[in-house]
């Protein structure tokens, strides 16, 4: 049995759940400054490198560092992948704004938890998984400083053994976004397989929502809104921008 809190509520309608195959929306609520980006980049790259069409979208109120920031990403194998409302799969990294974010799920949804939060309490229409983040970056961080940075790279782990992601794509995706720091990457990639190793051993898959490989990204690239603009400016003869 796991050690870890995993609250599966309702089991006997979670058991008679069909799968939900990539259409889902994830949403990663953090404070800005603590390396998510990175993360949240590295798992939508791993769902993009298998094929399955997907957008990245970052909400904050701020830039401020330690100030609440959210960040969807939207997986449809029909391609439909403008941000919706609705929330499928939580990561709750926030204390600020965890238990909000926990009460604005929709009923049968799933969210991954910093296990001191125990947020599995709040709902009984959920599934919860929680996992001890602090205690997993320990070993694979030996530096107390980058701690706060490298932790966030344990949910992409865990979120790979309970959704289905190719741990070879997403460790490509890792060393794709630090490029050249080696070091950087190796320290990402064992903290993401540390992620993925706690989940194989201790937290049981309860939600319906699955990705699987599809080949719908061939010709693409992930771009974002501002690059793609100036891109597209550029192709149509632009060649001199201001602004103040």
């Amino acid at each position: 049995m796991a050690t870890t809190d995993v609250a599966l509520r309702d089991a006997s309608q979670q058991s008679g759940r069909k799968r939900i195959v990539n259409n889902l929306s994830i949403q990663v609520a953090t404070v800005n400054g603590s390396g998510s980006q990175s993360s949240n980049s590295v798992l939508l790259r791993s769902i993009f490198q298998m094929g399955v069409p997907v957008s990245g979208k970052n909400l904050f109120p701020s830039n401020i560092a330690g100030l609440p920031t959210w960040y969807t990403i939207r997986a449809n194998k029909d391609g439909y992948i403008a941000r919706k409302k609705e929330i499928d799969f939580l990561v709750a990294m926030n204390p600020e704004t965890a238990q909000e974010d926990v009460m604005s799920l929709a009923p049968g949804a799933a969210v991954l938890y910093d296990e001191p939060l125990n947020l599995s309490q709040l709902r009984s229409d959920v599934t919860f998984y929680s996992a001890p983040f602090d205690k997993l970056v320990a070993p694979v961080c030996p530096e107390a400083k980058l701690r706060k940075l490298v932790k966030n790279m344990i949910y992409p782990g865990v979120l790979a053994h309970l959704l289905g992601l190719d741990m070879a794509e997403m460790e490509k995706a890792i060393r794709r976004q630090f490029g050249k720091k080696q070091k950087a990457a190796d320290l990402n990639v064992n903290a993401a397989k540390a992620g993925y190793d706690y989940a194989v051993a201790n937290l049981e898959k309860a939600d319906p929502f699955w990705v699987e490989r599809m080949d719908e990204n061939r010709g693409k690239i992930i771009i974002d809104g501002n690059a793609a603009a100036a891109l597209g400016s550029m192709f149509a003869g632009v060649t001199v921008v201001t602004w103040y």
